[in-house]
């Protein structure tokens, strides 16, 4: 299949045209024969995956050769083969070529040398320098080749993934001692074999003192998984070429909020448990932030965003029903969930409806929801396509003598909770997102609303999510105006997850009276309410310097920072960032990128010699089109004063909170999740500008003149 819009440059020109030669070898170890290192689940298919990715997106490299070794392949991860391959790739390499070497397994700090030690199939614990093969050999092998760029990724220090805590809150013991983790000793070999070439680059699973991760729901180890889906595309640049600076970017983002998310749903499981009288907790999982250690600049291409992976099969999908009338909120509900949520929804409303018609519309969704998916792909493909599901019913409870429960969508449509329940637990293959708008009962019937919810509980490996409230008479509809006002101002870039909506939704109705069901089954499959884009696209040129390797010490108080400038471009000759600047900056990350941006704005403020360095080493992290607006503003933050007091949203008379956020929603569709952003900073620099000027500045913003008039005329009509 052929790249997207490949890009002229040297690298990709020479491995295209075949004049260039791509060495790639991949090792995963599964079993050791040393009964002292314990096996592990994932590396062998981590290795299988990894393999199929790389051939998807080196499908236009004509000259390449790819050996692999793992437990289930025709050749063995036994150090004799591996050397073997090892020495066939240094010899023969020319110095256009590229090498890609891929090691997942256990690593093992000998006790004498104090080398770090890759293990092997038939490596033994007590000769660990003779059947393992320590890093700096491996190093001074590569060193000894002719190719000028080299790639080495190593996902070592694996944990597995966690058991339940104890009863005195210890998680589970790691098999291999924490004496024997060769990460630090990796890392300082590493940094001296890159300070000797530009073109060599590391990337580790990993930081020091800290484990790699494993997860049921990826099937793969989290550093792979996402090597995996940056090497499908996801860390293409708008070109369509994946670099490996663009690569660890990537991969960096989406494991940080991965675990994140993992973790959120873990505290509200926890919850659950707890409110259960059951204090057999999962414990957090600990930071894992992956490593990247280079020098220099290098441009080392590994492959192209192919059309095969371009369009993304939709496996989403919904079904709206309200039983009440044909309202304007369960509209705006459609289209929300079907924007930012991808689904492909169905919309019924039951006035004229029967129940045999909505019976059959719920039973079609949940058959799509168990069509099978190809086997024929890994184990990759499987864990990625994981359909959801999202089953909104919106009517009233009622109660009957024999103690069944009927959820009532018109005089004629009449759900019992039993079928429901029936139905549900055919789910075997999705996701469900299951939520129950019941305005207009009485008190007896909220709590015949916490029945339905335990009521309709069932154990599935893929995850389930119940949300359900009851507005009072007097607000009917105030369930669904919160549920719309917490999804409108989720950033679509960012994402939404199952945890952080029930907690956003709890936060909302508290003070409204207003009490929320919810479950969340013990799993730990992610449940996306939006599923956000997070795909990084990095297409500007590599800055000059990069990361140092330190690690960041967290801070319990943000303290001015000073950065030198040597930019004849700025009119300055230091810049001071205070606190209020750094809260500033760290709030438009956030907006863009989610909480993962204290990771990132620490070491780029670190790293950074001048302004303009700061804004490209932030600026990589976020998709090309924001970009160019991220920039500007980040200039204004740090070189314009602050304004003493910022305008409050309730200071705008001419400006209501309504027109703000239709203007949000409608703006973030055409630039992206920044638009939040600009908004505020409009407000702030134009609080008493008029409705019609304030859309005009908005629109001013669109760099498509086309889309900017049809902006301002829409709004103008709201």
């Amino acid at each position: 299949m052929a790249p997207i819009g490949i890009r002229s440059s040297h690298s990709t020109k020479i491995l295209t045209s075949g004049e260039a030669k791509l060495w790639i070898l991949l090792v995963g170890v599964n079993e050791y024969q040393d009964i002292r290192l314990p096996s592990l689940r994932y590396p062998s298919v981590d290795c299988q995956g990894l393999g199929e990715a790389l051939t998807k997106a080196t499908q236009g490299f004509p000259n390449k050769e790819v050996i692999i070794y793992h437990d289930f392949a025709t050749q063995l991860p036994t150090i004799e083969s591996i050397r073997q391959s090892l020495e066939k790739i240094v010899s023969q390499t020319q110095p256009q070529d590229s090498i890609l070497l891929y090691f997942s397994g256990h690593g093992m700090l000998e006790e004498k040398s104090q080398q770090a030690v890759l293990c092997f199939r038939d490596t033994r614990t007590n000769d660990l320098l003779k059947t393992g093969l320590a890093l700096q050999e491996l190093l001074q092998m590569l060193g000894n080749s002719r190719s000028h760029q080299q790639m080495l990724c190593l996902d070592t220090c694996h944990s597995g993934d966690m058991n339940l805590l104890k009863v005195n809150g210890n998680a589970r013991d790691v098999a291999i001692p924490e004496t024997a983790n060769p990460a630090p000793q990796m890392m300082d070999v590493l940094r001296q074999r890159a300070s000797k070439s530009k073109g060599f680059c590391a990337l580790l699973s990993c930081d020091r003192g800290q484990k790699s991760w494993e997860f049921p729901e990826l099937g793969h180890g989290v550093f792979t998984y996402f090597l995996m889906q940056g090497l499908l595309g996801e860390a293409a640049d708008q070109h369509g070429v994946i670099e490996a600076d663009g690569l660890y970017k990537y991969v960096y983002r989406q494991t940080l909020g991965y675990i994140d998310k993992v973790n959120e749903q873990l505290r509200l499981v926890n919850q659950q448990k707890r409110d259960r009288g059951d204090y057999k907790l999962y414990p957090e999982y600990p930071l894992q932030t992956p490593k990247r250690i280079v020098e220099g600049v290098g441009e080392l291409v590994l492959g192209f965003k192919s059309e095969e992976n371009a369009v993304s099969k939709k496996l989403r999908r919904g079904l709206i029903i309200d039983g009440f009338t044909n309202n304007k909120k369960t509209l705006e509900l459609v289209d929300i969930f079907g924007k930012s949520g991808g689904f492909q929804l169905e919309y019924s409303h039951t006035i004229n409806g029967n129940l045999a018609e909505i019976r059959v519309k719920i039973k079609e969704l949940i058959s799509w929801s168990e069509i099978t998916i190809n086997q024929s792909q890994t184990q990759l493909f499987v864990r990625k396509h994981i359909p959801t599901l999202l089953l909104y019913l919106r009517g009233y409870i009622e109660e009957i003598e024999d103690g069944e429960s009927w959820l009532v969508l018109s005089n004629r449509v009449r759900l019992s909770r039993s079928w429901l329940r029936q139905e549900l637990r055919r789910i075997n293959k999705a996701k469900q997102i299951i939520i129950l708008d019941c305005p207009n009962v009485d008190s007896l019937n909220v709590t015949s609303l916490q029945e339905w919810v335990e009521d309709l509980q069932c154990n599935t490996e893929c995850g389930q999510c119940i949300i359900a409230a009851a507005a009072n008479v007097e607000k009917p509809e105030a369930f669904s105006q919160i549920i719309l006002e917490t999804l409108n101002a989720v950033n679509s870039q960012v994402g939404l997850p199952s945890a952080r909506w029930i907690a956003d939704l709890q936060k909302q109705l508290s003070p409204q009276g207003i009490k929320l069901y919810t479950w969340l089954s013990d799993t730990q499959a992610i449940i996306d309410i939006l599923p956000g884009n997070i795909s990084i696209i990095n297409s500007i040129s590599p800055v000059s310097s990069q990361l140092n390797g330190k690690k960041a010490e967290a801070q319990q108080e943000i303290s001015p920072q000073i950065i030198k400038t040597k930019s004849e471009s700025l009119s300055f000759e230091k810049l001071i960032i205070d606190s209020q600047q750094y809260t500033q900056l760290e709030q438009l990350l956030k907006q863009l990128i989610g909480p993962i941006a204290s990771t990132i704005l620490q070491p780029a403020l670190e790293e950074a010699l001048n302004l303009e360095q700061l804004i490209e080493n932030l600026a990589a992290y976020l998709q090309f089109d924001q970009q160019k607006y991220f920039k500007q503003y980040l200039k204004n933050i740090i070189l314009k004063p602050l304004a003493a007091s910022p305008t409050k949203l309730g200071d705008t008379s001419t400006i209501d909170a309504n027109l703000i956020n239709k203007c949000t929603t409608e703006l973030a569709q055409i630039i992206g999740p920044i638009a939040s952003f600009i908004v505020q900073e409009e407000l702030k620099l134009s609080p008493k500008v008029s409705r019609s000027q304030f859309i005009k500045k908005l629109a001013e913003q669109i760099t498509e003149p086309a889309k900017a008039v049809e902006f301002e005329k829409r709004m103008l009509e709201q």
